[in-house]
């Protein structure tokens, strides 16, 4: 089966013929869609309706990418959405051009204030830019003082990207890092936010702060002001660009739920994605880039599908009647072949792949490029068709579904258009499931008991034998 988009620029194709799901297997699937309610629903998202019940809340992160986004409904007293985007790309043109006289730009953001920009800044940024783009997410004071060694305060820019401004990580190493600009730190740094006056409150001149909507979510914020970064590294053109083709895979996704025909490149990779997890009963699903710029896509879609759909109870809270979220994990083209791929050819599990390849490449040795493709199908026919041999240790038993997903020449348009139809799958699979995609409930408890814990931990310390003792200290304490 295989899907295009965008026409008229980067275009995609997905063929998932050698997952083993037969014709019935899959007709039932797109049967399920079909009756499934998803036209309904579509239409209710991009109407501004709510379909985040648990926080009574529509998900509009739609709007950010459209051409006219102050005219999207749903957004209630936030009407100005243009004016913020205007601010922030004047920001990353200034900073790409050179005017702003910086030569560097450290971008502090962890989960999805770092996934999207750092993707798209290693798959689209050019050598035209002015300023090199260095991103901090983990606690790591080591990365953090080798990176400050090597750069000079007065040529060096921040942006801290926080949608509450109260992440402990982000502001730690955005504290350590404005107490090495010194006074520099007023003229040189910005905060991209939902909450305006906790980053004044740090210290950020209130012209400073790059404000998007607090209605947007946290893995959709690639597509608001903590894209600033990534546009500073790649230029406010291809930014735009990659803004326009995510806003032509929004319009063809909902042409297509109007028309119900489900053709979509979403609706593809969702229809992957359930037979998959389903109709297949597998709990993992590897995304493998063997176009180098793509490398970080697997980690970016580890939050978009896993944040999203590891839901264990239905819009009514009752338990789920199937399994949710597959464990996704990563890799990046032959590497993973030299690492990973013996497994997933002679082990006793099943592990699924997407293989994600671009065709042609202009820009690389072309004998480079074959040879990254040629690795790419080699791999695919070998999972899929296996290996006879009289010795026992030779033989791959084939059969491991592998899909590929591949694009004529990587675009930021095309980008753009890919990220979005991944957004969208992800809200057919919940659909279809009958789960919220737009909570993430399960990642605060862990918070809540580290901020109770650190303040305990300043008194006491702990050796290897004291961590059972350790592990109940919030117990001990009443």
């Amino acid at each position: 089966m295989t899907s295009t988009g965008a026409q008229g620029c980067s275009r995609w194709a997905l063929d998932s013929t050698r997952v083993p799901l037969d014709r019935s297997q899959r007709q039932r699937i797109k049967d399920q869609i079909a009756a499934s309610g998803l036209d309904w629903a579509v239409e209710r998202l991009f109407s501004g309706g709510q379909v985040n019940p648990s926080e009574h809340q529509p998900a509009l992160h739609m709007a950010l990418r459209a051409e006219q986004p102050d005219r999207w409904p749903g957004q209630g007293s936030n009407p100005d959405l243009s004016q913020q985007r205007e601010r922030f790309l004047a920001l990353a043109d200034r900073l790409y051009s050179g005017s702003s006289g910086l030569t560097d730009l450290i971008h502090i953001g962890i989960g999805g204030s770092d996934l999207g920009p750092r993707l798209v800044c290693k798959a689209l940024s050019d050598s035209q830019s002015s300023v090199r783009v260095h991103f901090l997410s983990t606690l790591d004071h080591r990365v953090l003082s080798r990176l400050l060694h090597s750069l000079e305060p007065a040529a060096t820019g921040l942006i801290v990207a926080s949608k509450s401004f109260t992440t402990e990580e982000t502001l730690l190493q955005a504290r350590a890092v404005a107490d090495w600009l010194g006074d520099r730190f007023v003229s040189q740094s910005w905060a991209a936010t939902a909450q305006a006056d906790q980053a004044v409150s740090f210290g950020f001149r209130p012209e400073a702060v790059l404000p998007f909507p607090a209605w947007t979510g946290g893995r959709f914020s690639l597509w608001s002001s903590v894209g600033t970064s990534a546009a500073a590294a790649m230029g406010r053109e291809r930014f735009e660009s990659l803004l326009a083709g995510a806003a032509s895979a929004d319009a063809d996704f909902r042409q297509a739920s109007r028309r119900g025909s489900h053709d979509q490149l979403a609706h593809e990779l969702a229809r992957l994605m359930h037979g998959l997890r389903r109709a297949l009963d597998l709990p993992t699903l590897g995304v493998v880039a063997y176009e180098p710029r793509l490398a970080l896509l697997g980690d970016y879609l580890q939050q978009l599908v896993m944040e999203s759909l590891g839901k264990r109870v239905d819009l009514n809270d009752a338990p789920v009647t199937g399994p949710t979220a597959p464990l996704l994990f990563s890799g990046c083209g032959t590497n993973a072949q030299h690492a990973i791929f013996q497994s997933l050819h002679q082990g006793i599990e099943s592990h699924p792949l997407i293989l994600v390849g671009c065709l042609n490449d202009p820009s690389v040795d072309p004998e480079w490029q074959r040879t990254q493709l040629a690795h790419l199908l080699g791999q695919a026919e070998a999972f899929a068709q296996g290996m006879r041999s009289e010795r026992p240790c030779q033989v791959l038993p084939g059969g491991r579904p592998v899909s590929l997903l591949m694009t004529d020449v990587l675009t930021p348009h095309g980008l753009g258009y890919l990220l979005a139809s991944f957004e969208h799958a992800v809200f057919v699979l919940s659909v279809l499931w009958g789960i919220n995609p737009f909570d993430q409930w399960g990642v605060e408890e862990g918070k809540r008991l580290a901020r109770a814990l650190k303040s305990k931990l300043e008194s006491v310390s702990f050796g290897l034998d004291d961590l059972p003792r350790a592990a109940n200290l919030l117990k001990e304490s009443g």
